[in-house]
């Protein structure tokens, strides 16, 4: 089956907007979705600079171009993530980063997998 893609919008909660400095990164992650059984595989995942809280609400797509792993399809089920990291760094999850998830797995080929970044760690 070929890869597709998944669109929405990342909203940031109002009260997180003096959380959001220029100089970060929004990572956005699609995962397969195992129904609420712990982490699906990774996906595809996008990086995109952070001028401020100005940029939100910021439209996404993730598609095949994202794809980690070479060989592997955007297909599926997903549940879609995103992160403000202050540090720019993938692997870390630190203290003021901020977080959001769209809530439930959607088919690739959704539109409209909005989120809000309403956590912050």
């Amino acid at each position: 089956m070929p890869g597709g893609d998944v669109q929405g919008t990342v909203r940031l909660d109002a009260k997180l907007k003096g959380d959001v400095k220029a100089g970060a990164a929004l990572f956005l992650v699609a995962r397969r979705d195992t129904g609420g059984k712990g982490k699906g595989m990774l996906l595809a995942a996008k990086k995109v600079a952070v001028t401020g809280p100005a940029m939100f609400p910021l439209p996404y797509t993730l598609t095949q171009a994202d794809v980690m792993m070479q060989g592997t399809q955007l297909n599926g089920v997903v549940t879609v993530t995103a992160r403000v990291d202050n540090d720019g760094d993938a692997l870390s999850k630190n203290p003021g980063d901020l977080t959001g998830a769209h809530g439930k797995g959607v088919p690739v080929g959704s539109k409209k997998v909005d989120l809000t970044l309403d956590t912050k760690l």
